[in-house]
């Protein structure tokens, strides 16, 4: 037994209903860093192996092994204090994303490139398409609302990624010399992709508004777990093979997230 009791006892606590370890556990948690308390979001993995922090707009995640206890944990967080709080400082000063409102005449991005939205009350046959110059054509039901406008908008880049992902998994895929995956669609609201030890790939919708350099970022990293499922040197060494930008794109990426997830 340990101060948190036996490793049975905490395994058995992390496990689902079906008995088989989840992927991924989270748990929103607090700390006192310097005389400051930090809110962030604890997610535990079975794939990892060290402690991991990530800082964006939402605010600070925490990757730990699955087992790592809460000690070890904030142990690492206060060493790494003065980092985290600087990087949550900086991004608390970007302004907020543009509320959308749904309507003729806002802007949206398509593969890093504007478009305007010009929305069209139609009856018959109500298509969202992208017309000629850059104008992404909205139809919705007589009296629609801003929220069918948005299902629509959300709909048409889904389709988009359906189309688009699995040519670029394919392309890194062949690159690495892995198998192809099964690409699927993501709706996550905290992260761009992910990968499992069933080789699914999982890409976010909302990566279709990003320059295609970001995108590719996104999914070479995703098809680099195909051989580790970590963020191992090893890992990054496959990255940065088959896509050697992988560094500044990464923080053009992070620097954007909070725009593109705001969708």
């Amino acid at each position: 037994m340990d101060r948190g009791g036996s490793r049975a006892a905490r395994l058995g606590a992390l496990l689902t209903g079906d008995l088989f370890p989840a992927d991924t556990v989270e748990e929103p948690r607090s700390v006192v860093l310097q005389g400051t308390e930090v809110r962030y979001l604890l997610q535990r993995s079975c794939r990892r192996r060290r402690i991991a922090f990530r800082v964006d707009e939402r605010g600070l995640f925490v990757e730990a092994p699955l087992l790592a206890s809460i000690g070890t944990i904030e142990a690492s967080l206060h060493a790494t204090a003065r980092w985290i709080l600087r990087k949550l400082s900086q991004w608390a000063k970007r302004p907020a994303p543009r509320t959308r409102l749904w309507r003729s005449g806002e802007q949206l991005d398509y593969l890093g490139c504007p478009l305007t939205m010009l929305v069209v009350e139609d009856r018959l046959l109500p298509l969202t398409e992208l017309g000629p110059d850059r104008v992404l054509r909205v139809g919705i039901p007589p009296a629609g609302s801003p929220g069918q406008v948005r299902a629509a908008v959300i709909a048409w880049y889904r389709r988009h990624a359906r189309r688009h992902f699995p040519d670029r998994v394919g392309h890194f895929a062949q690159a690495l010399g892995v198998e192809l995956p099964r690409v699927m669609i993501s709706d996550a609201a905290t992260r761009w992709g992910s990968c499992n030890s069933r080789r699914e790939v999982r890409l976010n919708w909302r990566l279709m508004q990003a320059p295609a350099l970001l995108l590719d970022y996104v999914v070479a990293h995703e098809v680099a777990h195909l051989q580790h499922l970590d963020h191992s040197k090893r890992f990054w060494s496959a990255v940065e093979r088959i896509f050697p930008e992988y560094s500044s794109a990464r923080a053009a990426l992070q620097a954007a997230s909070r725009h593109y997830m705001s969708l």
